[in-house]
């Protein structure tokens, strides 16, 4: 029965004629580079770049051994970040090259440098514009005239006293800055897992500490994305996250200069070049 069903089928086969299009990325291809334990930025990213025509590609990079895992976070630490960069990036999608090349890592992309990730980019993707979540918070602050700005974040305090120093470059003034905290373990494991509710109690404690006109949410692996909207329209201040500040600069490094609303005062704003 099989035997005769099987040449029934290819009796019936027939060929289909068919058309091609410019395919999902037709306006623009972003490639991302998640770290390996991330479980937030892919999420948030895939939600804030669901814009047609646009196309988001991803790869991953890193380790995940138990004695890195038990590894407080460290300036020495984050310089490894983006070793193996080459092979996630040729990962990122075989098809094409990536319009904008994303790198998902706040404070490893601090502390290697936005020089050297474009270099290292450029090996693989030589034409591709470079982005990472603390270069664009830089041009985040810089396109909305950020003037005074608060700190959260889940770093201790040498990588985020380095990251504010870094923000005040831009001419800015961090007044204050603030940082989750357990004693009983590390914070760096347990950030994808703070809740979005001690993220916006984190914020509005800030707010209410010192006149601030905006708040920068670091780190991709903070669940920020989906309180911004509410918590500017409740405080009337300006909130930038890291994975918003990235997928906004990303956007528009691929000259996608859409006005979208669901995602905070920035995603409304252009880019501001230096």
């Amino acid at each position: 029965m099989l035997l005769k069903h099987a040449k029934d089928t290819a009796e019936i086969w027939s060929n289909l004629q068919y058309e091609v299009d410019g395919g999902i990325g037709t306006r623009a291809h972003i490639g991302m580079v998640v770290i390996c334990n991330d479980q937030t930025l892919s999420h948030e990213a895939r939600a804030m770049l669901t814009i047609p025509g646009v196309a988001l590609y991803e790869s991953r990079i890193g380790r995940a051994s138990p004695e890195h895992r038990k590894k407080p976070l460290s300036v020495g630490l984050l310089e490894e970040t983006f070793d193996g960069l080459d092979d996630a990036l040729q990962q990122i999608n075989t098809m094409r090259p990536s319009d904008v090349v994303a790198l998902g890592c706040t404070s490893g992309a601090m502390v290697v440098g936005p020089q050297e990730l474009e270099r290292l980019v450029r090996n693989v993707h030589p034409h591709a514009r470079v982005t990472d979540p603390f270069t664009a918070i830089l041009s985040a602050l810089r396109a909305l005239g950020s003037s005074r700005v608060g700190f959260v974040s889940p770093y201790p305090r040498e990588v985020a006293e380095k990251m504010i120093r870094g923000m005040e470059t831009t001419g800015v003034q961090v007044p204050i800055a603030a940082a989750f905290h357990n004693p009983h373990g590390l914070v760096r494991l347990e950030a994808p897992f703070i809740s979005p509710l001690s993220i916006s109690k984190a914020v509005r404690q800030v707010i209410d500490s010192v006149e601030v006109d905006t708040v920068v949410i670091a780190c991709t692996q903070i669940r920020a994305a989906e309180i911004i909207d509410e918590l500017e329209h409740q405080t009337g201040k300006t909130i930038i996250s890291s994975n918003q500040a990235m997928c906004w600069h990303a956007l528009r490094l691929a000259k996608c200069c859409d006005l979208i609303r669901g995602w905070g005062r920035l995603f409304q704003t252009e880019l501001q070049e230096p």
